[in-house]
């Protein structure tokens, strides 16, 4: 089976735009994954921890818009910019970050930066 960063990338994308957040998740992310936020990867070793952070924005967030502006893929490495226009707690927050993804070769993400 031939794997397909773009593709596998591009899921992630529409899975966001589609609120299917943790569908994604489960798909596309490899168990050992680590996820950094601006440089902190603190509790987010492991899909089982990314699982509880993930799932701590779907439950407390509501995404109005998730824009795609970038997409790039150069081997095992994507990134993308997004604009987003989402509630979190009750606040309307809107802001556009890059997420940048590392793959193995089973075309799975393996470690994730946002910044």
């Amino acid at each position: 089976m031939s794997v397909n960063i773009r593709e596998n990338i591009n899921a992630i994308i529409k899975g966001i735009q589609e609120n299917k957040i943790l569908e994604i998740f489960e798909k596309y992310y490899a168990d050992d994954v680590v996820m950094y936020e601006k440089g902190d990867s603190t509790n987010r070793v492991g899909k089982d921890q990314n699982r509880k952070a993930e799932e701590a924005f779907v439950n407390n967030a509501t995404i109005h818009e998730a824009k795609l502006l970038k997409v790039l893929v150069d081997g095992n490495n994507t990134a993308y910019e997004m604009y987003m226009d989402f509630t979190y707690g009750g606040h309307n927050i809107k802001k556009t970050q890059w997420a940048i993804q590392q793959w193995n070769n089973n075309g799975l993400v393996v470690k994730e930066e946002f910044f």
